[in-house]
């Protein structure tokens, strides 16, 4: 079938599904919208064929580089293998069971098409796709440049294009560092979002043990006689590089000082023990602050390192349901008070539940106060997992598309930060699983200090090495990454249009979620991101929560609704800044004392086609009918009549 075959307008629709009032045509698309068309397969395959031809091509070239690399060696599996009775039969075998996997597969919940706003993944790119699978051809271990050759190189090219969006490198910056390649930033892809997570928490343990051994050093010589644990947890490199050692670190006395060695290495009650004497109070090791909506891998990674949930320090939330800076300044003295340093605050860019904006600048303002006022150089990680592709477009001056000022200050604000999280698998629209840590300076990202007899590193490609908490890493979501920043581009142009349009996309659905005659609730919305409720003046919130459960049963993806959506809980005692006033504006009765949350739809709408105007189908008001048909059928059912 041709790609003309293939197209929307040959769907059949509903007699009575919304459609545009205007006709579908090429001139109602901008130019600059036409060229970002040919980056995504299309909801109906629209680029089948181009994509036929070009994964045709990239298998072509596969084929013909090993048959021209070694071409005189000979051929392993001859004709007559392949013809002989024992081969077919594992063909046809191999081919059922194809055939097979393709049919179950056929069963897979639809994140290519417009109808998915579900959880944050969508359609992937054609760059990404390309990408990622000529990279499993050659199959790739980006654990050293012996094992991939060009694989660790593509990769430290396309942290340094991430690093790039997010105001890393200094506009017009050509030598990407210093004399000392301390200023240069670098990274490393990972599985996801968790890892990189673990990786920023692992570096800021390794930059704070550095910095308590350099200042019980310079403590135990006389040098600072009075710095305390805190203080020398949170030196600053200026101090730390001015406080070096007397003695050389290769003569017999640094050989035998504990505190020339790798602290981190260290059995942590020995550990203990040693700082515990050096600074004469107790150790009980660090705490980091997150806020309330922090993501699990926060509590997973205190764990993980040995700290204990204990150090898992919660920041309240603010009216706007991200990080209050008046509490994280509290926590900030707390802290100081204890004797606890701060392994790291934690800023986020992007909320699993709301797709919310941490004030990034804020807390980076407070940061840059304290190491002016105490010395305390605290390390400020953002996890960008979801928002940090909106770096991309936060320079956009189109009226009615561009982010909220609070927002673009917060995205600008990243390149001030110590280290990023991002996943280029969700607002990257790359293929699972690709996530990406990426630190400022090369410095505090060099943080083990780990050899391998067998692995030979090659500095040239900038190497992570045994950098990563991960060995073996396949290049695919690297290589993915940067085919799409050098063809869609990380700019306002390229994932910014995208991105400006799924803001744009939000806004129409909003408002058609708006116009329904049923009580719609909708949460504050900073990104592509939407919660929402329904809820009658006067209904309880156990009332309210069971109708979210039951329109999920409808919209979730074992659902028989044409649409599917997510769901979220926002816990009252988190958010109850946003929460309670919001409660009190829609009527809520408050006679549940038992209910301790709000559960939400969620809705991602990251799909770049979901208000595609040459589509006959508006799919905005195509779910809102569908919601509220579903919540007609719940009053029919004899169930929350009320709304």
């Amino acid at each position: 079938m041709s790609a003309d075959a293939i197209s929307p307008t040959d769907a059949p629709l509903r007699p009575d599904a919304p459609l545009r009032p205007d006709a579908p045509g090429a001139d109602d698309c901008a130019p600059s919208d036409i060229a970002l068309k040919s980056f995504f397969l299309g909801p109906q395959a629209e680029n089948a064929e181009w994509l036929r031809q070009i994964i045709n091509q990239v298998f072509e070239s596969y084929v013909r580089w090993r048959r021209e690399v070694y071409p005189d060696d000979g051929r392993a599996i001859s004709q007559n293998d392949r013809q002989s009775s024992e081969f077919q039969g594992r063909r046809r075998h191999f081919e059922r069971e194809l055939l097979d996997l393709l049919a179950r597969f056929e069963s897979e919940v639809p994140k290519y098409s417009p109808r998915y706003i579900g959880h944050m993944f969508s359609e992937t790119s054609m760059p990404a796709m390309i990408g990622h699978v000529l990279t499993l051809l050659h199959n790739p271990n980006n654990i050293s440049g012996e094992s991939s050759r060009v694989g660790v190189k593509l990769e430290a090219e396309a942290i340094e294009a991430l690093a790039t969006m997010l105001g890393f490198f200094n506009q017009g910056d050509q030598t990407r560092q210093n004399s000392q390649g301390k200023a240069s930033p670098r990274g490393h892809f990972t599985s996801g979002g968790t890892i990189a997570n673990f990786e920023a928490m692992t570096r800021a343990r390794s930059r704070m043990l550095r910095f308590i051994a350099r200042g019980a050093q310079a403590r135990e010589r006389g040098t600072l006689p009075a710095l305390s644990l805190v203080e020398a947890a949170h030196l600053g490199w200026a101090r730390y590089d001015a406080l070096r050692p007397d003695a050389p670190s290769d003569s017999p006395d640094a050989e035998n000082d504990p505190l020339s060695g790798d602290l981190q290495a260290m059995n942590p009650f020995a550990l203990a023990e040693l700082l515990g004497q050096h600074f004469a109070q107790p150790y009980r090791g660090p705490v980091l602050l997150v806020g309330e909506h922090k993501h699990y891998s926060w509590v997973k990674g205190v764990e993980l390192l040995g700290l204990g949930k204990e150090a898992l320090w919660p920041v309240r939330l603010s009216a706007e349901g991200t990080l209050c800076i008046e509490h994280l300044e509290q926590r900030l003295n707390e802290a100081a008070a204890a004797g606890r340093p701060v392994l790291m605050v934690v800023s986020v860019a992007g909320t699993t539940e709301l797709g919310a904006f941490d004030p990034i600048d804020a807390v980076q303002d407070l940061l840059d106060r304290r190491a002016a006022a105490l010395g305390h150089h605290i390390w400020h990680h953002v996890d960008a997992a979801y928002g940090g592709f909106f770096a991309a477009s936060v320079d956009s001056n189109e009226a009615g598309s561009a982010l909220s000022e609070p927002v673009c200050h917060a995205l600008k604000a990243i390149g001030r930060v110590n280290s990023v999280t991002l996943d280029p698998h969700k607002l990257g629209y790359v293929p699972y699983a690709s996530g990406a840590f990426i630190a400022r300076q090369a410095r505090e990202y060099l943080a083990h200090r780990i050899d391998a007899p067998y692995l030979v590193f090659d500095e040239e490609a900038r190497d992570p090495g045994p950098q990563t908490l991960e060995g073996s890493r396949s290049a695919a979501g690297a290589v993915a990454t940067w085919l799409t920043a050098r063809t869609i581009g990380l700019n306002n142009q390229g994932y910014g249009r995208i991105l400006r349009r799924t803001l744009q996309a939000r806004q129409r659905l909003e408002a058609a979620l708006g116009e329904l005659a049923h009580p719609v609730r909708m949460l504050p919305a900073s990104s592509n991101l939407l919660g929402f409720c329904v809820g009658a003046p006067g209904e309880s919130l156990s009332t309210i929560n069971a109708r979210s459960e039951a329109l999920y049963t409808r919209f979730g993806p074992q659902g028989a609704g044409d649409f599917f959506v997510s769901k979220t809980s926002l816990g009252l005692e988190a958010y109850g800044a946003l929460l309670h006033p919001l409660l009190t504006d829609w009527g809520v009765a408050r006679d549940d004392a038992d209910t301790t949350h709000l559960t939400v739809l969620r809705l991602s709408v990251m799909n770049p086609f979901i208000d595609a105007r040459e589509m006959k189908l508006d799919l905005s008001r195509a779910f809102a009918q569908a919601l509220s048909e579903a919540l007609d059928a719940l009053a029919k059912e004899g169930m929350f009549k009320g709304a």
